[in-house]
């Protein structure tokens, strides 16, 4: 049976063995065998040491320590062991654990303490790590797990200030879990390399949090979390195929959701929702790539960066067949695609939006909306059998944009109060209309190719149209009232 201890279980079992208060105090038991099990508990004693070691099967080993600047080292060497080791009230104190062979388990507990640390070090495979830490300043805690279908818990919760988690997996079919509750200057680190690993990480009612992922092989899934965060940021570095990231962020201030991806068939989700200036940025290097994005809030920022072929950008409200996202006040979107059957689908609602659009390929598809007040927009559009259709609705709004290619399809649509459009295409078989309501609108449209046709519809004050088409069979068709 494989060892777990509860915290009373352990505590029952240090009871049996006494107290030990002199200082300097150092406690060693080494046991060869099989279903061992060695415990100590060490009280109100500086200095403090404790060294365990065990080798063969079944075997479990317990260690307590309290009001102490100490250490516990635990080395256990064989097949379902266990190793228990708990610190209270400490300073500057260690807890070390080492297993190597397969299904071995470590508990490592680290209570109302500052500069900490809690070390653990695994070998084989189907094995498991808990460590926790709570109420901690400075305080540290690293795991270390090399085989496949090994599991690492790290917790440091109930407030506490600057202290880290790192979880370092190699090996396949691996899972890592940090959570961080209530911290300020927090930072979670996951490194997993390998197939089929997954990343879970959580961070709640922080300031100034931090946690970064990285994972290098295929069929790997990163998924963070951030609920009422401050100055916190999320970045997720996915090497391989099929590789999954998603970062949720709720609630909060001026965070940060990144997920940067090299390889084929990956995706990324990054969801803010009821927060304040924050900022997405996905950047996918690869083909097949898939990217769905959402924020909901005030002052948001999205950059979004696509090389490959048959890459998608949504801005998404989820998962519908083309969504849109951003929603709030002062969004800002910056979206470049690079390479083939690119699509681009974005919306934004709320006051002070701009979008940025560059894509560079073939067939790309690129549709924005933009509701109300400031809103601004830009694109390019380079290669063939691309299309944009942009609408602005509200006062303020300004397009302008570029396509080179072939088979070029340009529709804007603006309507409110000093719109300006001006479209420029160079290439065969392009179409321009451009459509404004009300006051102060420039329409300006040039054309250089084949086959263009271009239309301009403006409705009221102070309109102004300029049509320019150089090549075969242009059309020309002004309107104004």
């Amino acid at each position: 049976m494989l060892f777990k201890l509860t915290p009373v279980a352990a505590a029952v079992l240090v009871m049996l063995t006494g107290h030990v208060m002199a200082a300097n105090s150092l406690s060693t038991q080494y046991q060869n065998g099989t279903g061992n099990t060695a415990d100590v508990q060490q009280i109100t004693a500086a200095q403090a040491s404790v060294q365990q070691v065990q080798i063969g099967d079944g075997n479990d080993t317990a260690a307590f320590q309290q009001d102490t600047n100490s250490q516990i080292d635990q080395l256990q060497n064989g097949n379902q062991n266990g190793a228990y080791g708990e610190q209270l009230q400490e300073v500057a104190s260690k807890i070390t654990q080492r297993q190597a062979d397969q299904r071995n388990n470590t508990h490592a507990s680290q209570s109302l303490g500052s500069g900490n640390q809690i070390t653990t070090q695994q070998s084989g495979n189907n094995n498991m790590v808990f460590a926790y830490q709570d109420s901690q300043i400075g305080s540290t805690i690293t795991t270390d797990q090399a085989g496949s279908a090994n599991d690492i818990a790290a917790e440091q919760l109930f407030g506490g200030s600057n202290n880290s988690s790192q979880i370092i997996q190699r090996g396949d079919g691996n899972q890592g879990y940090s959570e961080q509750v209530s911290y300020f200057n927090g930072q979670i680190q996951i490194n997993q390399n390998g197939e089929g690993n997954y990343a879970y990480t959580d961070q709640r009612n922080g300031l100034g949090g931090s946690i970064t992922v990285d994972q290098l092989g295929q069929y790997n899934t990163a998924q963070m979390f951030q609920d009422a965060q401050t100055n916190s940021h999320s970045s997720v570095n996915q090497t391989g195929t099929f590789n999954e990231g998603i970062v949720d962020q709720y609630q909060g201030a001026n965070n940060l959701g990144a997920i940067i991806q090299w390889g084929d068939r990956n995706a990324a989700s990054v969801t803010q929702y009821f927060v304040t200036s924050s900022s997405t940025n996905v950047s996918q290097n690869g083909q097949d790539n898939l990217h769905y994005s959402s924020q909901d809030g005030t002052g948001h920022n999205l950059t979004a960066v696509a090389t490959g072929s048959g890459n998608k950008v949504y801005a998404s409200d989820y998962e519908n067949t083309k969504p849109g996202g951003q929603f709030g006040i002062g969004q800002t979107a910056f979206l470049n695609q690079n390479g083939q059957q690119n699509s681009i689908n974005l919306t934004q609602k709320g006051v002070g939006n701009l979008t940025n659009l560059k894509q560079d390929g073939a067939r790309n598809d690129a549709k924005v909306t933009q509701n109300d007040n400031y809103n601004e927009l830009y694109f390019e559009q380079n290669g063939s059998d691309n299309i944009l259709i942009a609408d602005q609705r509200g006062d303020g709004n300004y397009a302008t944009g570029n396509s080179f290619g072939n088979g070029n399809t340009t529709d804007i649509t603006q309507s409110g109060s000093d719109n300006r459009s001006y479209t420029y295409q160079d290439g065969d078989a392009n179409i321009a209309t451009v459509k404004q309501a009300d006051s102060y609108n420039v329409a300006y449209v040039s054309q250089t190719g084949n086959a263009n046709t271009a239309n301009v519809n403006q409705s009221s004050t102070n309109q102004a149209a300029s049509v320019t088409q150089v090549g075969s069979a242009n059309m020309a068709s002004v309107r104004q009232q």
